[in-house]
């Protein structure tokens, strides 16, 4: 029997597919890995031409549905929210009221529109910006991207400590949703773009909940990640 889904994912590091993988290992969604390699190899490459007929922008995440003709969708917030849609029925990751939605929605956007880019350019700093440019970036470049990486943070240390004093241990409602996942891929990570978690203590409690979940251990593992 065939997998409900196949999602394409790095073949090395990379956050974003995760988030799909460990909410499809929730909802218990069966789903296949493709590992792609970065550049344009026609058959194997993000920007290759195979894959880019499936993803106009040739990035990963995407997942295609083996039930429903082939559908696909690309951008990690639209893989999140297409599967609550689908298969979340009881609102148990989504939100099951407007309200509860809208907190989510809230986060989750957050995220794809603050922690992820910027901290994604502090890794870039680090680890891919000489290579290929052919110089060291300017001091004001890490100024920039860590202080504001570091103030993103900390609206998410006081976020989950005023959850912490309602009596939950997650960002938007009183039970993990997307907007969890969506950051935990990234903050597990924190350390490939020399961040130190150690002045947000709420962040790193909730980091490790969601990282020795059964269910995001099983994620991890189907994944070409480390």
């Amino acid at each position: 029997m065939s997998s409900q889904y196949t999602l394409y994912s790095h073949r090395g590091p990379g956050p974003n597919p995760l988030k799909a993988a460990v909410l499809m290992e929730n909802l218990g969604i069966s789903y296949d890995v493709v590992p792609l390699d970065f550049g344009d190899d026609a058959e194997k490459g993000v920007k290759g031409a195979k894959f880019l007929k499936i993803n106009p922008n040739g990035r990963v995440p995407c997942l295609v549905s083996n039930e429903s003709d082939g559908f696909s969708v690309w951008e990690s917030g639209a893989i999140l929210y297409y599967l609550c849609d689908k298969h979340d029925k009881e609102g148990k990751f989504l939100g099951k009221t407007p309200e509860e939605r809208a907190i989510v929605m809230q986060w989750l956007t957050h995220q794809l529109s603050g922690l992820g880019p910027v901290q994604g350019n502090v890794n870039y700093l680090h680890h891919y910006w000489e290579g290929t440019y052919g110089e060291k970036p300017q001091k004001s470049a890490f100024t920039r991207f860590e202080g504001e990486t570091a103030r993103l943070y900390q609206i998410l240390e006081e976020q989950l400590k005023k959850q912490q004093q309602r009596g939950s241990q997650f960002i938007a409602l009183d039970r993990p949703t997307i907007a969890d996942y969506a950051f935990w891929s990234w903050t597990r990570i924190a350390g490939f773009g020399n961040i130190d978690l150690s002045p947000y203590p709420a962040v790193q409690k909730w980091n490790d909940t969601l990282e020795n979940d059964a269910k995001s251990q099983a994620a991890i593992k189907k994944l070409p990640i480390k």
